[in-house]
């Protein structure tokens, strides 16, 4: 005669049966979990790896610097000269003098421009303005024109203008909705664009730089005798 089932029993059995069963499956979930963050790790190294190797400092240093006719003046203190293969368009915009009086780029043409992008909170902008002054003095402004482009806002226009009234021949001009910085892809303070006559950029330079070198005047000869 059959034993009566323990009802307890049974039910200790199916919950044991139960834990186990949950256990197995969530050290099968642990173990596909481990595996997949493997695979993404070494699928990550693989692809930092192959970067590294296809993109050394000198291939990124000529893709992103020296490029087109223009690239062995990037050097000294144009060391981090951006030049391009070819001339490329650059957005016109209206900024304005000290006056209020609105001009264009397009006024420009015919003539090299030294596009300098700055403002007075900017530390490396004030160091360099002597320079660019001095590159100024250099050459005829009806032939190359250093193009001071201040982006400050109308409460510091005044110290703006200060500034710049004591690095003669400089011109003062502003641009109040920092347009450069979206139609330019400027992303730091100071920025210098190259024009050729067309007004075309042919180099541009991001961050400081010593505009009263003989690598700075080498360079705007060149543009200029194209």
């Amino acid at each position: 005669m059959n034993e009566p089932l323990d009802e307890n029993k049974v039910a200790e059995a199916k919950s044991a049966k139960e834990v186990k069963t949950k256990s197995v499956r969530k050290q099968r979930f642990n173990f596909i979990v481990l595996g997949v963050l493997v695979l993404v790790i070494a699928a990550s190294v693989a692809g930092v790896m192959w970067f590294r190797q296809a993109n050394t400092p000198e291939q990124r240093a000529e893709t992103e610097t020296a490029q087109g006719p223009l690239k062995g003046y990037a050097t000294g203190s144009l060391a981090t000269l951006i030049t391009h293969e070819t001339p490329q368009p650059l957005t016109d915009i209206t900024f304005f003098d000290r006056d209020g009086k609105p001009h264009t780029l397009a006024e420009f043409k015919g003539r090299v421009v030294v596009l300098n992008l700055w403002a007075t909170w900017c530390a490396p902008c004030r160091v360099e303005m002597p320079t660019l002054a001095a590159l100024q003095k250099s050459y005829d402004p009806a032939k190359v024109t250093v193009l001071t482009l201040s982006i400050d806002e109308a409460k510091s226009l005044a110290e703006a203008k200060n500034f710049l009234d004591v690095h003669e021949p400089l011109v003062f001009y502003n641009d109040p909705e920092v347009q450069p910085l979206s139609k330019w892809n400027v992303i730091g303070m100071p920025t210098t664009i190259i024009l050729d006559k067309t007004g075309m950029e042919v180099a541009r330079l991001g961050g400081e730089a010593k505009w009263d070198t003989p690598e700075a005047h080498a360079l705007i000869d060149a543009v200029a005798a194209k």
